[in-house]
């Protein structure tokens, strides 16, 4: 009976870092969408918010982000991205630096580029990049019409 507590408990660690998410009904939820659009046309979004275009000024003090494939988005919160300045070292994960959104527009969020970064080049920004970046559901983008959509991970390097 002991062994079996501590294998629990070794798999329910691991368990929580885990690349298959423990929801299946999301999962189930989005492949249903996704069924409906592609394989019989209806239109409705099946998908989080897509990267469209990545906007930023070398030296600036801001990252501009658009969003496709929905009509809106939703911010949870500001957290999630990382930039990094370091140019060939930030291939080193602990090199990037945390930043917050400054402000949400239509489809456009707005980066804030942190103090060690302003007015040298960027050599990437990237989203929930972390091993487990975020409590559940409450990733910084979401569709704004759809809560059950989120945004995808993505690496942009300039």
């Amino acid at each position: 009976m002991g062994k079996s507590k501590t294998i629990y408990s070794i798999y329910s660690c691991c368990f929580v870092f885990s690349v298959h998410p423990r929801y299946k009904h999301d999962v189930g939820y989005r492949l249903s969408r996704s069924g409906l659009a592609i394989a019989y046309g209806h239109q409705i979004e099946f998908q989080g918010p897509i990267v469209d275009n990545v906007d930023y000024v070398s030296g600036g003090s801001t990252v501009n982000i658009t969003y496709r494939a929905v009509s809106s988005i939703e911010l949870r919160n500001p957290k999630g991205f990382d930039v990094c300045c370091q140019g060939s070292q930030c291939l080193n994960d602990t090199i990037w630096i945390e930043t917050t959104v400054a402000s949400k527009n239509d489809l456009t969020i707005t980066v804030t580029v942190p103090n060690e970064c302003v007015g040298r080049p960027l050599y990437g920004i990237r989203y929930l990049w972390r091993e487990s970046p975020c409590p559940f559901k409450q990733a910084a983008v979401y569709s704004g019409t759809d809560a059950n959509l989120p945004t995808p991970p993505y690496l942009k390097l300039f």
